[in-house]
């Protein structure tokens, strides 16, 4: 309203007020001595109210961007997000009678990738295992499985294999989820251990993305706390020890010596994959055949499998999750790509219906595509 009403105050809006004031016996025509003198003030005066409705809405928290965005979150004591790197397992074998050991520090490269990424060895796991460290920012480290190319100068190397994610790397918070979590931060105030505390707590990890919370799972001071990656992916084993570990130690849980209050016992788990597998009957536009989109539809359908995984941690005002995998919503998906002119049959794992994941204490679900049919 307050945007709405700088917004009048354009240059013809200033220059009428301005002539108005002046006497109707005197030439206030374009081009007049007296306009000609009240213009470029009035000119001026236009800019400085644009700038002043620029001011007023970055000082709003639903208008605000970028750096004054960060400046507003810090009024709750946020901070944005910042991009991390990805940590991977590798797997390495030795020549016979060499040094079963490489310097940390080593580095390594992706093959038959368009990039190649780097990845430097940072901790030695055992023998022949050891944690590598993308030396490229953000999720661009998180997807590649396979072998690696030593950049560093090593001969008692004969193979390198990456063979798992170990802490997924994530991109810096958008200003849409940092605006976001200011907002659950105001109305859902973490404190004393309450599912929101929990909910904070949890995503300041590294590793962690999205999280549900499920208290008195298990009778009194027991706490669930179900935990994806920045990717919305299953985390692995090794995360899950690493968070319990921070926030209810094993082997002394309920005492208060991490992150949990005193007398919760907390329980981290991870959701389990439920493979998604789509059929459609497809009617094309003239000049195109099914090869040709295959690919594009496939991209498109897991778009919005993402944006659903994207909402896993997303509670009701009861703390309940809910998560649907939803027909007509595969039908969009697939009529968004230019060349498909209609989309009818659409089943979801052989069933003409939509596929509800379970989102409860004892079983947390998350979608993946599995397999796309068209006919």
């Amino acid at each position: 309203m307050i945007g709405q009403e700088l917004e009048k105050y354009s240059f013809e809006y200033l220059i009428k007020k301005a002539l108005d004031n002046v006497p109707d016996d005197i030439d206030k025509r374009q081009g007049s001595i007296i306009y000609d003198a009240i213009a470029p003030a009035c000119y001026q005066l236009a800019d400085i109210y644009m700038e002043l409705k620029g001011v007023l809405l970055k000082s709003f928290i639903t208008t605000t961007y970028g750096e004054y965005l960060d400046n507003k979150v810090i009024e709750q004591g946020l901070q944005r997000y910042k991009a991390t790197y990805a940590k991977k397992k590798c797997i390495f074998t030795f020549k016979e009678n060499t040094s079963k050991n490489i310097p940390l520090g080593s580095m390594f490269s992706t093959i038959n990738e368009e990039t190649p990424l780097l990845y430097k060895a940072v901790e030695k796991l055992s023998e022949s295992e050891y944690v590598l460290k993308c030396e490229s920012i953000g999720t661009i480290g998180n997807g590649y499985i396979g072998d690696l190319l030593p950049v560093t100068h090593l001969q008692n190397i004969e193979s390198a294999k990456i063979t798992s994610l170990i802490e997924a790397a994530r991109d810096e918070e958008t200003d849409e989820e940092l605006r976001n979590r200011f907002l659950l931060e105001v109305n859902q105030k973490p404190f004393g251990g309450n599912v929101a505390q929990y909910d904070k707590e949890l995503r300041l990890l590294d590793g962690v993305g999205e999280v549900q919370v499920y208290p008195t799972w298990n009778g009194g001071g027991t706490v669930k706390c179900s935990i994806v990656d920045t990717e919305y992916n299953p985390v692995s084993s090794d995360v899950i020890d690493k968070v319990k570990s921070e926030i209810d130690p094993k082997g002394i849980e309920g005492n208060g010596l991490g992150i949990a209050p005193i007398g919760h016992v907390v329980t981290i788990t991870t959701p389990s994959v439920v493979e998604v597998n789509i059929e459609a009957k497809i009617q094309l536009l003239t000049g195109y055949i099914i090869d040709q989109l295959r690919d594009s539809i496939n991209k498109s359908i897991e778009e919005y499998l993402k944006t659903l995984k994207k909402q896993w941690g997303i509670s009701d005002d009861f703390n309940r999750y809910e998560l649907t995998v939803y027909r007509s919503q595969i039908t969009m998906a697939i009529l968004r790509i230019i060349g498909v002119a209609n989309v009818t049959d659409v089943k979801i794992n052989g069933l003409d219906k939509d596929l509800i994941l379970n989102e409860n204490a004892e079983i947390q679900e998350l979608p993946h595509l599995n397999e796309v049919k068209l006919i």
